[in-house]
């Protein structure tokens, strides 16, 4: 079988017409942890017995693997063998293949799930696209990706209905650009904001009072902050991201990642090249909306400034990687020397 829809899984899952093995993989977690669920609880009932059950996560010890599949039903119509974001990046070659191997087998009455909800392979990624191939002649593959803003949108407003709220588009594209566009963070902010809403719609003061910030929105409002030369607000900013524990590297990483965005626009637009093109070239998807942010918020600063500023990260991410440093303070003297850039900057 090819790969299948979420329609033709939902359709294999009620009518528990099985294909010898699945994979379910994708960016969308929540619909790969879900359809997972259900699936297996398809193929096992709900409570599955050791007989007919094998789950397998992380460092797959093959043999083990290899032998729950052979393992005839008892008592049950189908064996079934789970396997939860295998560490595809920690076996070699000759594992690799085994695996593949033990994945295209045909037994009867055993049903095999591979599911990749959270570990994606770097170093072995083309195992996955090889193992997803294998399975697409052999089984069924099932691709859960990110979705679009639109119907994002609709899974606020169906979430907000459950908790007995209404929410408009526009309050819900705010969320979204507060809060990212992952599904179970996003599920879980609506529930909170529902909980604490007194009316009966989710207002704007709602959102801005109570969603959950994530990292690259709160590291844009930094950005923001230098880029306008508003030092107290800079400073107040790099102090809550402290005190929420944020990760030093991971701050310097967006923060470089939010000038580099500035800058190429700013060259696009200097040299006629259309947002469109620029978002598709450097692959930016769903997030394309980044550009026209740092469009906006760049405006009255240089191009030479913007270089500068570039500069002055690439050091810092080399002292980060090279020398032991202390994490604030260096932060701190670098959001001082990123204002004054800017401050010279303006036009």
């Amino acid at each position: 079988m090819p790969k299948i829809t979420e329609a033709e899984l939902k359709k294999h899952i009620k009518q528990k017409k099985f294909s010898p093995v699945y994979v379910i993989c994708g960016t969308e977690q929540m619909f790969i942890k879900r359809y997972t669920e259900m699936l297996t609880e398809a193929v096992t009932g709900k409570n599955p017995s050791d007989f007919n059950f094998h789950s397998f996560s992380g460092d797959v010890n093959l043999d083990e693997l290899a032998a729950s599949i052979q393992i005839v039903p008892f008592m049950s119509e189908y064996n079934c063998v789970l396997i939860t974001d295998i560490f595809l990046d920690s076996m070699d070659a000759d594992e690799i293949d085994r695996l593949k191997t033990i994945l295209s087998q045909k037994i009867s009455g055993t049903v095999i799930i591979v599911s990749m909800p959270s570990y994606v392979p770097k170093k072995n990624s083309a195992a996955l696209t090889s193992i997803i191939k294998k399975a697409e002649k052999n089984g069924s593959v099932c691709k859960f990706e990110k979705l679009d803003q639109n119907t994002i949108e609709r899974y606020i407003a169906k979430w907000a209905n459950q908790n007995g709220k209404l929410i408009s588009h526009i309050n819900a594209s705010k969320l979204i650009s507060y809060c990212g566009s992952d599904l179970n963070l996003l599920k879980n902010e609506v529930d909170k904001i529902s909980a604490y809403a007194k009316g009966e719609e989710i207002t704007i003061d709602d959102v801005r009072k109570l969603a959950s910030l994530n990292l690259e929105t709160r590291i844009f409002a930094l950005s923001d902050a230098v880029i306008n030369g508003n030092g107290d607000k800079a400073f107040q900013t790099l102090d809550r991201l402290f005190y929420q524990k944020e990760e030093p590297v991971s701050m310097l990483y967006v923060l470089s990642g939010s000038f580099i965005d500035a800058y190429r626009i700013r060259v696009a637009d200097e040299c006629g090249v259309t947002q469109q093109q620029v978002a598709n070239d450097f692959e930016y998807n769903k997030r394309a909306f980044t550009l026209k942010n740092a469009r906006r918020s760049t405006s009255h600063v240089s191009t030479e400034a913007l270089r500068k500023c570039l500069d002055v990260l690439l050091e810092a991410d080399l002292s980060f990687k090279s020398i032991s440093v202390n994490p604030r303070l260096y932060l701190e003297q670098l959001i001082a020397r990123l204002l004054i850039i800017a401050r010279e900057g303006r036009v």
